[in-house]
Formats: structure tokens, C-alpha cells, sequence
């Protein structure tokens, strides 16, 4: 029974398949020839076997909805699930040609760091050795390596995800970076770098296949001038002069309360599912360890699990954890990425792309936040929306300052320059005005600030 101010969740239960029951029957029953007599005990015995299927389908609604929505689940699941591999490729791509100048690349067609990992994937590779870097400034000559391809991270991976994703077997898997330098000359090492400690390691090439890289990087690719350099303790590229980045829009899906109630609070056993309404939210429980929140105006949804076994979790297993989170939600993985990892909260963050950039205000973390906490809690923040695909749109192309103008406009608004970590061109997420079924995404600054994502805009409409 549910306790007091609860309702049992029955999901798709409450569609009465009784009427079409009870119409088959008596079709069944006027099709004979029988006697009036005889009609009476007909109608009795549909109307007992209609109750009798009430009375199972709501004393257990859970295993009704799981068996009614398992085929589409998995089918669902299967079309949105990515690799591993996928979901931890780097997000950003800086080309430095022979002059030393240097260019942050997207292709608009294709995946370009899903281009670039199977031409790297072909390489042989040796031992990982640290080199000795003396000061910011030597750290920073590699990054403006001459003729070079530049991979980056939103965070830190290690060289155990790095194997993950490119398919290798370096040594040393608990090294931690966040860049990968590949030079196209001098190809006997490439390099991984760490932003956090200054670190750089040298990875032997044994075999290499530069021309493919090569190949790729004359695509018709969508380029930004740019120039790697320091803000406060990060390196960023800085967008050196005005850059012009489309607008688009797109179909959105929201997933039901039910899909997920049936992924995240059903475990393959018969569970009756209980919901509780507040006056924002809906709280539903397995009645155990586990139960889901869904906020309907912001599209969210936290789901809090305090059964699991493991009480912490090393830097690999939180990345592998994370993973695995994501696909036991059932979140579209299609553009899903990597985007961030909090040793102190122990919380891996992943961020929708679109055209290589990252999405923001699909919610205040992304597309989902996994927390696993010391005690073994786990807690899964996610977003009910997700992208469908594309529609034509009158939304036009904007017209965005570069770098040093937006933190110069910020420090003369009063904003202190020490507390911005960085600045990243992404998309705001908005829903259309003309129906809630699109979203427009515009291209905007986004300054992380104080701890917290804002748009330049908004801080300077309000400023410090």
C-alpha cells in the first residue's frame, strides 16, 4: 500500500484495455445462436475476467509497464547508445600551420575528432616518458608547436581512457592530461599535456601516418583564427578578432516519466512504484533504496540511488562509472561528450555538442552530472530534453566579439578578471516562441565566472 498523499504509478495501465475486451467477447458471444438465457452469464464472465485483470495489473503496475515498454526501451537504448570511446573523444581542435599561426577547426559535415582518432588509431605507439618542463612559458612552447594538430579536453582523461578511445596500450594509465600534441614533421614523439600541473610526457611513435591527418586537415573545414595563450592558471584559445558562428534550431524530444521510472526504478523484479506530487515536483520511489525527482518546468530530473555497494571510486572508475550512468538513464548519446570531472565532489559532467560546440542552458550542468559520493550515494542529475533533428530556421548567424574584447568589456563593467577561469563559444539553448516542440540554439560567449556559467551578455546587463 502507499503511504497516505501517494499514488501508485500505473503508467499506460490506466488505458483501459477493459472496453475492447469486453466488446471482443460480446461480439464472440452474439456471433452464436444462443439463447437469451445464456447472455446474462456471458456478460458476467467478461465483466469477472475484466476485473480479475484490473486487479493484477494494479497490484503490480511496474511489471505491466516494464513488459509493455521493454521492446521499445531496448530498441530506444540501442539507437542512442554510444561507445565509451565516442563519448570521451577530445572536443577541440587547434590546427598550428608552418608560420606558426593557428586555427581552431570544426567540420560542420562530419565529426572531425571522430576523423582524426581513426587516422591516429593506426599509429604505433611506445613508452610514455615525463619531460621536464621548467616554467609556464616552456610549458606553452609545445603548445605552439609548428605545424601540429592540437586535441583538447573540457577536463582532465587518463591514459587508460586514452587507450579506451584511440586504441592503444601505453604504459603509465593513471597519468592524467588534457592535450594532445601531434606534430606533422617531426613525427618520431607526440605529447600528452597537462594544463592543471604544467605536465608534458612524451609518447614514442614507432609508426606513424601523417598524410592521413594531413588529408583531413584540407577538408572544407569551418576555421577560427586564434591564438593559444594563458588566462590566469588555463590555457584557452583566444578568438584573435570578430567571428561570425550560424544559428540553428532544432525538434526536441522529452522523454515520459515512465520510460524513466521503468529504466532507473525497476531492476528486472516485480516493484511497485510510488509517486508523490509537490508543488513543483513529482518524487517517485521504489518504497527501498532508490527514487527519481522530476522537475516538469525546468525538464529535469535527479534520481538518488543508496544501495550501492562501492563507497569511492578511483579517477578511471568515476570516468567508467560515469559512462555507464548515462547509459542506464537511456540519455541520447548521439552528440553527448565528456565535459568535465570534480575530484571534490567526485562528479563527472557531459555536455550536448552541435557543430563541435557545447550547449548550455539545456540545464544549469549540461545534458547530466554523475555524482558518487564517498558514502555511496549516487546521484544522477539529467535533462528530460534532448536534441531530435535539425529544422530550417530564420534565426540568422551571429556576430560575436573576439576574446580579449569580451574580458575587456567585463573588467571596465566591474567583473574581476582573476575570477574568470575561461570563456567558450557555445549555443543557448532556448525554446522557440512559435511552438515548444523546437529549440533555437544561438551562438554566444560563455564565461565561467565565480564558479558558475553565464553569458557574457547577462553578466554585462548586470553588471558586477
Amino acid at each position: 500500500m502507499a503511504e497516505s498523499g501517494s499514488t501508485v504509478v500505473k503508467g499506460a495501465a490506466r488505458r483501459s484495455i477493459f472496453p475492447c475486451l469486453i466488446s471482443h467477447m460480446m461480439r464472440r458471444i452474439s456471433g452464436m445462436k444462443i439463447t437469451k438465457t445464456f447472455l446474462p452469464l456471458g456478460l458476467t464472465l467478461a465483466v469477472a475476467v475484466s476485473v480479475a485483470l484490473s486487479a493484477m495489473i494494479w497490484t503490480n503496475p511496474a511489471q505491466y509497464e516494464r513488459n509493455r515498454q521493454r521492446s521499445s526501451n531496448t530498441t530506444t537504448t540501442e539507437l542512442s547508445a554510444r561507445p565509451q570511446k565516442d563519448v570521451y573523444l577530445p572536443t577541440q581542435v587547434v590546427y598550428t600551420n608552418a608560420n606558426g599561426n593557428q586555427e581552431l577547426l570544426n567540420n560542420r559535415k562530419v565529426s572531425l575528432t571522430t576523423e582524426i582518432r581513426e587516422a591516429l588509431s593506426k599509429w604505433e605507439l611506445g613508452r610514455v616518458r615525463t619531460v621536464n618542463v621548467s616554467s609556464k612559458a616552456a610549458y606553452m612552447k609545445f603548445l605552439q608547436t609548428k605545424s601540429s594538430v592540437l586535441l583538447s579536453y573540457a577536463a582532465p582523461i587518463n591514459v587508460k581512457m586514452y587507450n579506451t578511445v584511440f586504441g592503444s596500450q601505453l604504459n603509465r594509465t593513471a597519468t592524467k592530461f588534457s592535450r594532445i600534441l601531434v606534430p606533422l614533421t617531426d613525427t618520431g614523439d607526440i605529447y600528452l599535456l597537462n594544463d592543471q600541473d604544467h605536465r608534458v610526457y612524451r609518447v614514442t611513435v614507432r609508426k606513424s601516418h601523417t598524410q592521413a591527418l594531413k588529408q583531413i586537415l584540407q577538408e572544407n573545414l569551418f576555421r577560427i583564427n586564434v591564438k593559444l595563450d594563458w588566462l590566469n592558471q588555463t590555457v584557452m584559445p583566444y578568438v584573435t578578432s570578430q567571428v561570425t558562428v550560424p544559428s540553428y534550431s532544432y525538434l526536441v524530444n522529452q522523454q515520459s516519466t515512465d520510460y524513466f521510472t521503468t529504466r532507473l526504478l525497476n531492476s528486472g523484479e516485480s516493484t511497485n512504484v510510488s509517486a508523490k506530487k509537490n508543488k513543483d515536483s513529482t518524487t517517485y520511489s521504489d518504497g527501498a533504496s532508490r527514487q527519481m525527482t522530476v522537475y516538469n518546468k525546468r525538464g529535469t530530473a535527479l534520481f538518488e540511488d543508496y544501495s550501492a555497494m562501492q563507497a569511492s571510486l578511483s579517477f578511471s572508475q568515476a570516468l567508467t562509472a560515469g559512462y555507464s550512468a548515462v547509459k542506464s538513464i537511456g540519455l541520447p548519446m548521439e552528440n553527448l561528450r565528456y565535459y568535465g570531472y570534480d575530484t571534490g565532489k567526485s562528479t563527472v559532467t557531459y555536455r550536448s555538442f552541435v557543430e563541435g560546440f557545447p550547449i548550455f542552458n539545456q540545464s544549469d550542468y549540461g545534458a547530466a552530472r554523475i555524482q558518487m559520493l564517498s558514502q555511496g550515494v549516487r546521484r544522477y542529475n539529467f535533462s528530460l530534453y534532448s536534441l531530435q533533428v535539425p529544422v530550417p530556421t530564420d534565426k540568422k548567424s551571429a556576430t560575436l566579439p573576439g576574446t580579449q574584447q569580451v574580458i575587456d568589456q567585463l573588467t571596465a563593467a566591474g567583473y574581476s578578471q582573476k575570477k574568470i577561469s575561461t570563456l567558450q563559444l557555445g549555443y543557448q539553448w532556448k525554446t522557440s516562441t512559435s511552438s515548444d516542440k523546437v529549440v533555437n540554439l544561438t551562438p554566444t560567449w560563455y564565461v565561467y565566472y565565480a564558479g558558475s556559467w553565464k553569458t557574457y551578455t547577462q553578466m554585462l546587463k548586470t553588471q558586477a
